[in-house]
């Protein structure tokens, strides 16, 4: 007869620190999850975890409605200091949740999620700044972390890689991609950016230096195509802007700032969407675009092989002349289409924000279980 006590249940504080940054990939992943989480509170695998579950951020975090997790505002600083010094002070003898690449670097008991190791694959990319402080608070707080968990096996071998930490211990957790459904489209924007649905290609996030966009538009040009532009999305940023030669070419349409509504609608009407990256730790809009029964054009980088499986049509990572193949065979052949079209819809089933929750959660009961 076992007489062992059961395990306690883990109290785990979720680090809200991205409830006061703009949406962007890390963010989007915390913030679905979160939703997510929320939702899979109610199955009965999970009631035990109903109360044991919240959500910390600094005093100026954005709302965020939520039924069975707590959100608690706190803490005198924000960012990096909130981060580093009032989170992990307030949580003593709970397990930390970090969902978005960073946690402080002098507390144990925490779960980390790295989604990738972009500032030591490609420290062009990003601000001296930036890529010092990542450089430095990712592989220690790593180290310290009871687990830490990728997005990607890819992003688990870069792991190893720059950081020293051994893959077999580092569980991948997928992000999910059916947020995108939940968001009614707004046509409106094909209006106002005077595009024609299915006469475009969409480029979500391309302004950042490894989406290649200097290569979509090369590939644009060289495909021969005429009065099909290429739809970006996403923030300029200076810095990046300075090594993209072709920020005005007359094929590109620039979105501005749009909602998801908008989103939505540029991923229903595209011709496809084009995200040739040169460099990734998981590649979440070809997988939204499946959703919408999108078809996704994908370099053949690692993780977009793994991500996208067959459900893409590839070209070579840096290689204008596949790119603009690809571009032209998705324009002249609608068979081919279609295929993409419903290939990606199946495909895309695999990657719901449920599914990454309650892996998330498990991994956090396992991690509490061995701290009882």
């Amino acid at each position: 007869m076992d007489r062992r006590m059961p395990a306690a249940t883990p109290d785990i504080v979720i680090n809200g620190r991205f409830l006061t940054q703009l949406t962007a990939g890390v963010q989007r992943f915390a913030i679905e999850t979160v939703r997510a989480m929320d939702k899979v509170l109610d199955e009965p695998a999970y009631a035990a975890l109903k109360g044991h579950v919240e959500l910390q951020a600094p005093k100026s975090a954005r709302d965020f409605p939520l039924k069975n997790i707590r959100l608690n505002r706190s803490g005198l600083t924000s960012g990096y200091l909130w981060e580093q010094i009032e989170f992990p002070l307030r949580t003593i003898g709970k397990l930390q949740l970090n969902l978005c690449m960073l946690g402080p670097v002098l507390k144990r008991r925490q779960v980390l999620v790295i989604h990738d190791t972009s500032t030591k694959a490609m420290p062009e990319a990003f601000s001296k700044a930036f890529v010092a402080a990542y450089d430095f608070i990712i592989p220690n707080a790593a180290r310290m972390a009871d687990l830490v968990v990728s997005v990607s096996d890819f992003s688990r071998r870069e792991m190893q890689k720059y950081y020293g930490l051994d893959p077999k211990k580092i569980p991948i957790c997928y992000e999910g991609s059916d947020h995108i459904l939940r968001h009614t489209p707004d046509n409106t924007i094909l209006d106002k950016l005077n595009l024609k649905p299915g006469q475009y290609f969409l480029g979500v996030g391309i302004y950042a230096l490894n989406k290649n966009l200097n290569g979509t538009l090369a590939a644009l040009k060289k495909s021969g195509l005429k009065g099909v532009p290429l739809v970006a999305t996403g923030k300029r940023r200076l810095d990046v802007h300075n090594k993209l030669a072709t920020v005005n070419d007359e094929n590109l349409v620039d979105t501005g700032h749009i909602t998801d509504n908008e989103l939505r609608a540029l991923y229903d009407n595209a011709l496809a969407t084009v995200y040739p990256s040169t460099y990734e730790g998981f590649g979440l809009p070809p997988l939204e675009a499946m959703q919408c029964g999108c078809p996704a054009i994908v370099s053949d980088h690692d993780v977009l092989v793994e991500i996208g499986g067959d459900a893409t049509l590839r070209c070579g990572v840096n290689d204008v002349d596949s790119l603009a193949a690809a571009m032209k065979a998705v324009y002249s052949d609608p068979v081919l289409r279609e295929k993409l079209k419903a290939d990606g819809l199946k495909h895309a089933q695999l990657y719901t924000w449920d599914k990454t929750a309650r892996i998330l959660l498990d991994l956090c009961r396992q991690v509490g279980a061995r701290r009882t």
